[in-house]
């Protein structure tokens, strides 16, 4: 990457890390809170309706969002006719839950479910206000004004949710959290950000961004859906507080890993969208991000798992200790997770969007045939089923990336094995600590992280890895110029 580009990419992730440091663990310890003061059967009713919510969510964006991104520039046309459509399609998508909410509740066998989904899907239009303005300031890799807006939003409704869970709300906490996020962040991205709504309608811009976005509109609905159908398949065939379970270790995977991986998403799109002429450095930009990204999420998965148990006690209690071979089996999953978003953004970077579907079937039918098999052995049979199509994804994911830029599943793996072993190494060394001493969960849980977090930076810089270099010589410099100038 050029220089200025690396600049821009070290202030995206300086703001990212903010963010993750911020609203993230401000959410992370808000949802602990809730987790102490409710009952993992009440965390189970909203997972069992979650399905709906992200299959709208992304219906409204309708790729819309990653077509305006890759632009040079975004035109005010463009930018209107967005709005409009997503506004529209948002409440069409709220009317159709609001007439199948009885039927959803049947489908659970909990009537309460009715009501919670006509509430909750509030949240899809007051979303589809706020999108375009996102999606502005991530074409400006403005993640600044984002940081500041998604901590305030956080911590707000957090509170909120807290203060409804103390005094007896239940699962209404929840969905005011979940409601209230999104009012005050759209209601900030509006002030924080210049643009003015024209209502201008173009058909011509219209078919020219669902051009794009239909595709990958296609393959992020079929990817949302098996996502969720996990959540949707314990919530119908086993129980409420199983599915509460299952849904509080996959919030703890989420937070580590699907919140980096989103991150790294939103930070390398439309940084690599600008080098999508020039493949060498394409593909040398796409070596670093999976060699940074590796560095910071497989030890944190690994380090996670071996200590899933003391790190649900000391957090959410003892009563969600029946979720601790869910946290595992998720982790085992979460180490995937980045390489088979960076793998699939480059078909993004290139427009290739037909082929993003093309695999995301292949994917699902891989994925289908695994769920069929995996629930004939229960609960942790349909977990571990999804675990496995994760790594079946990046074989498939990666062959494009092969093919395009040169660098096959074969030479990423190697790009990350340092992170891989000395991460494995760190975990292993844990373990055994934990089999040793009979430690309380919170020693455990200190002297697990601590050490072994410990281990793998020692092992790093002990053998000069690529990574701990460009850390320390690189990417810590420039980040510490840019605190300095602003």
């Amino acid at each position: 990457m050029s220089d200025n580009l690396k600049d821009k990419s070290v202030k995206a992730f300086f703001w990212v890390v903010v963010d993750k440091l911020g609203s993230s663990t401000s959410n992370f310890l808000i949802t602990i809170i809730l987790a102490r003061l409710l009952s993992p059967a009440e965390f189970g009713l909203l997972a069992m309706v979650m399905i709906f919510f992200e299959l709208a969510s992304t219906f409204i964006q309708s790729g819309f969002s990653f077509a305006l991104i890759r632009e040079e520039e975004i035109s005010e046309v463009d930018k209107s006719t967005t709005f409009i459509f997503n506004l529209v399609v948002a409440v069409g998508c709220y009317g159709l839950l609001f007439a199948a909410a009885p039927a959803i509740a049947n489908f659970f066998s909990q009537p309460m479910l009715s009501s919670i989904v006509r509430v909750m899907g509030l949240m899809l239009i007051i979303n589809a206000l706020g999108a375009i303005q996102q999606t502005i300031l991530t074409h400006k890799i403005d993640f600044k004004s984002q940081t500041k807006i998604r901590f305030i939003g956080v911590v707000l409704s957090g509170t909120i949710a807290i203060v409804m869970a103390y005094y007896g709300w239940g699962v209404w906490a929840l969905v005011a959290k979940l409601l209230l996020n999104e009012f005050f962040s759209t209601v900030l991205l509006w002030v924080y950000n210049s643009w003015k709504l024209s209502l201008v309608f173009s058909w011509t811009s219209f078919r020219k961004l669902f051009g794009f976005g239909s595709r990958l509109l296609a393959e992020a609905l079929i990817d949302k859906f098996f996502r969720q159908i996990v959540q949707v398949l314990i919530g119908k065939f086993f129980s409420v507080v199983t599915l509460g379970y299952y849904a509080q270790a996959n919030s703890f995977t989420n937070m580590a890993a699907n919140n980096f991986q989103q991150a790294i998403q939103k930070i390398t799109y439309p940084i690599l969208s600008k080098l999508k002429s020039d493949l060498i450095r394409l593909k040398e930009g796409y070596r670093q991000v999976i060699k940074m990204s590796s560095f910071f999420i497989v030890p944190v998965m690994i380090l996670m798992g071996v200590l899933a148990g003391p790190l649900l006690v000391v957090t959410v209690g003892e009563k969600w200790l029946p979720a601790t071979l869910f946290l595992q089996l998720l982790c085992a999953a979460g180490v995937t997770y980045h390489l088979n978003s960076i793998n699939l953004d480059l078909l993004l970077v290139l427009g290739r969007v037909d082929l993003c579907l093309r695999i995301e079937i292949v994917k699902k039918i891989i994925t289908g045939i695994l769920i069929v098999i995996g629930i004939q052995f229960g609960i942790i049979g349909l977990v571990i089923s999804q675990v496995i199509s994760y790594y079946i994804a990046i074989l498939i994911n990666s062959y494009y990336t092969k093919k395009f830029l040169d660098y096959p599943i074969g030479e990423q793996l190697r790009d990350v094995t340092s992170s891989l072993v000395f991460a494995v190494i760190s975990g292993l060394t844990v373990a055994l600590v934990q089999i040793t001493l009979d430690l309380p969960s919170l020693a455990m849980l200190l002297t697990g992280s601590i050490g072994g977090g410990g281990i793998y930076l020692l092992l790093h810089w002990i053998f000069k890895s690529d990574e701990f270099r460009l850390l320390l010589e690189d990417l810590m410099p420039r980040a510490y110029k840019m605190i300095l100038k602003s």
